[in-house]
């Protein structure tokens, strides 16, 4: 008899133990839980150094090119002596001859057709950038523009994106971009300011 209420005893104070053990009763202090993983989602990485090419001037010699056919048709202002490429029927761009890769570029999209105002072009461009770059970060925003980094191919870039509305809809119909190395970002701010005032459709 004195076996089965030992037998009783420890039975009972194993499932007690177990309760409490599966539900705490939180009378403890409060501590951190340690996160998992413990490494930041998007690290730095080991960043090339840029190519020698001599910086985005301010204050270049533009000219205007047409781009476009029909309805998308557009005449802007781009810098003089670039090479033109058109990248598809109303994207096009713009670089300087010879230039090597991770250089300065000029592009230039309609967007005519997406019928969406400024406001929200912007934010669905920057959900875009930070799904399809790493490290974006935002240097400056307005209601028409950004200014960011980002890193592509262990390189640092610096970005601008505008959005134009040329009909007074409040549709972005037209994204200038200008992408380049620190060292130019003083000239691109220059260059899509410039080209931005002078685009007109037609």
């Amino acid at each position: 008899m004195l076996a089965l209420l030992l037998a009783i005893g420890v039975a009972v104070g194993y499932g007690a133990s177990w309760t409490l053990g599966a539900n705490p009763s939180g009378t403890g202090p409060a501590a951190p839980v340690p996160a998992s993983p413990s490494l930041p989602v998007d690290p730095v990485p080991e960043l090339l150094d840029d190519p020698e090419f001599p910086p985005l001037a301010t204050g270049l010699p533009l000219v205007r090119q047409s781009v476009g056919a029909g309805d998308f048709q557009m005449t802007l202002p781009v810098p003089k002596g670039w090479s033109y490429f058109e990248n598809s029927l109303n994207e096009w761009q713009w670089r300087p001859p010879d230039q090597p890769a991770f250089g300065y570029v000029l592009r230039v999209e309609q967007v005519l057709s997406n019928r969406r105002s400024i406001a929200w072009t912007l934010d669905r461009r920057l959900a875009e950038l930070r799904e399809d770059e790493s490290n974006v970060e935002v240097l400056a925003q307005t209601r028409d523009s950004l200014h960011f980094t980002f890193v592509t191919a262990n390189h640092l870039r610096y970005g601008y994106l505008r959005w134009l509305d040329l009909t007074g809809s409040d549709n972005a119909q037209v994204e200038i971009a200008v992408t380049g190395r620190e060292v130019d970002d003083p000239g691109m701010a220059d260059l899509i300011a410039r080209v931005g005032s002078g685009v007109r459709l037609g």
